[in-house]
């Protein structure tokens, strides 16, 4: 077999397609928390289940930066509120601002 040899731009490709895998793994668990987290609470489950009590703490500081704004405590569905579900549309929606940035050249 010969020898392969590593050159720096190999090294650079590999490194940025690392970060991209991890970029996307943990905007796929934030999209999981988040959306599990709506599912939750507008079904409405109990909480003294203990993967319904653990999903909602897991998710908590998702929502939290929304949960300070005005409004943000209405339920809109079963026991959702505003900063739940404006949470989670945001976070859904972040790709649509990288794809709508891009340049064509």
């Amino acid at each position: 077999m010969y020898p392969t040899r590593t050159t720096r731009r190999s090294v650079q490709v590999v490194r940025s397609q690392l970060a991209l895998r991890i970029g996307l793994a943990i905007y796929a668990i934030l999209c999981l928390a988040t959306i599990l987290r709506c599912a939750v609470l507008i079904l409405d489950y109990p909480n003294t289940v203990a993967t319904v009590r653990t999903i909602l703490v897991a998710s908590a500081p998702i929502a939290l930066p929304f949960s300070v704004l005005p409004g943000a405590e209405r339920v809109i569905l079963g026991s959702a509120t505003l900063a739940d579900i404006t949470a989670a549309l945001l976070i859904v929606a972040a790709p649509l601002l990288v794809v709508g940035s891009r340049s064509t050249r």
